[in-house]
């Protein structure tokens, strides 16, 4: 998922309602936030915890609860994401979306996935999640090699993941997305091919490959920053995510975002939300969405939602007002990031600005092989994927080192 929030920064907080929805806003995806993990992994920056692991079951009912606040808007994807969301039981996650389909309008055909850890994945809680309307599994693979599985806190196996797999197709799922990282510690060039090539013998319909990357704050970065571990050089990384690209390209895969690779036909709905600029939802505590002229951040710490939503109030949220150069900066930011690219027609009517004045750099860096035409849109050429961050701060759209 692409970073939409400003990193730790404090925000004036407010408890108010969602605004009603804007005509243009039709329909949005909805993100649910599962905060709790039964080990933090070392790499991890996300708003979870391994602690008070007793408040799951109130959890989820505040999640019920909370849907009442959310503007009757229809949804075309759901998204259970964390932390770790495969802590919810079936009944959970069925009260959830039973509620969500009382408040607001869903998509026949809507996509709804949930993020799951390979070691809670048996065939029967799968059934209770397809029988509750989940139709999308993302499994944390991460990485499929003992070792690195191990550096990475991960408590599964690679036989897991094979046994995970094996139960996702005898519950009768489908679309099968799975989790790879790379530019690990120490990971050689041959560790990762094994990895793509175990990966790819799974037979997914989805594959999302990101580059590690550590805070200061996180024990990885730490044991980094004191020369314990050692990060791949820039060499390596860029010859791993070139040996992806190609074996995913042989096996049939599409890349539709930098990070993220599909059969035809299976491209993650709710994440191409994001990177298109559509408004999302947000459910949970530590939850984010994107509404109107607004980001909203839900309070990530869980007894100040529970009870918030137990006294039958909107969750306390820092809200980020957007203006319309930052609206139509994060469009051009994430649409980047996009293979098919920026359409100039369509970001001047959503924009009322032309391309050429949101990025008049945009010449000097086609110029240099860094941007392109490709069947009318602009987008990144093959060769700046890696360094897209160098890109945008080039195009004035991020802030440099």
């Amino acid at each position: 998922m692409p970073t939409l929030i400003a990193p730790r920064a404090r925000a004036p907080v407010y408890a108010e309602r969602w605004p009603a929805p804007a005509a243009v806003e039709s329909s949005a995806g909805l993100y649910i936030h599962v905060p709790f993990c039964a080990r933090l992994c070392p790499y991890c920056d996300f708003d979870t915890q391994d602690r008070e692991l007793h408040l799951i079951a109130p959890y989820a009912r505040a999640l019920v609860a909370e849907v009442q606040y959310l503007p009757a808007v229809p949804l075309h994807s759901v998204f259970f994401g964390g932390g770790t969301p495969s802590v919810l039981r079936p009944e959970q996650v069925a009260a959830v979306l039973d509620a969500i389909r009382a408040r607001l309008s869903v998509a026949p055909d809507a996509e709804i996935t949930i993020e799951c850890n390979p070691n809670h994945v048996r065939e029967a809680r799968l059934a209770g999640y397809r029988a509750a309307g989940v139709n999308r599994i993302s499994l944390g693979v991460q990485a499929l090699d003992e070792a690195l599985l191990r550096l990475l806190g991960r408590q599964h196996t690679v036989a897991r993941v094979v046994a995970a797999v094996a139960a996702v197709r005898a519950a009768g799922f489908d679309d099968l997305s799975l989790d790879l990282m790379y530019g690990l510690p120490g990971q050689s060039l041959a560790q990762w091919e094994r990895t793509v090539d175990a990966a790819l013998a799974l037979e997914p319909t989805h594959l999302s490959a990101y580059l590690l990357t550590l805070e200061p704050w996180t024990p990885m970065g730490q044991a980094v920053a004191r020369g314990e571990l050692t990060l791949p050089d820039d060499e390596t990384v860029a010859a791993q995510y070139a040996l992806l690209g190609e074996r995913l390209a042989a096996a049939g895969f599409v890349q539709y975002e930098i990070s993220n690779w599909a059969r035809p036909g299976w491209a993650g709905r709710h994440n191409l939300g994001y990177w298109r600029g559509e408004p999302y939802l947000a459910l949970g505590a530590g939850a984010v969405g994107r509404w109107g002229a607004a980001r909203r951040k839900t309070t990530p710490l869980v007894p100040e939602y529970l009870r918030a939503v137990g006294e039958g109030t909107v969750p306390p949220a820092a809200v980020e007002p957007l203006t319309p150069e930052a609206q139509w900066r994060e469009l051009l930011m994430l649409g980047l990031r996009l293979r098919a690219g920026i359409d100039p027609a369509a970001f001047q009517a959503r924009t009322g600005l032309a391309l050429e004045q949101a990025m008049p750099a945009a010449d000097e860096l086609m110029a240099g092989g860094f941007l392109e035409w490709a069947e009318g849109r602009l987008r990144l050429t093959a060769r700046a994927l890696l360094v897209s961050n160098e890109v945008l701060v080039r195009l004035g759209l991020a802030a440099g080192d």
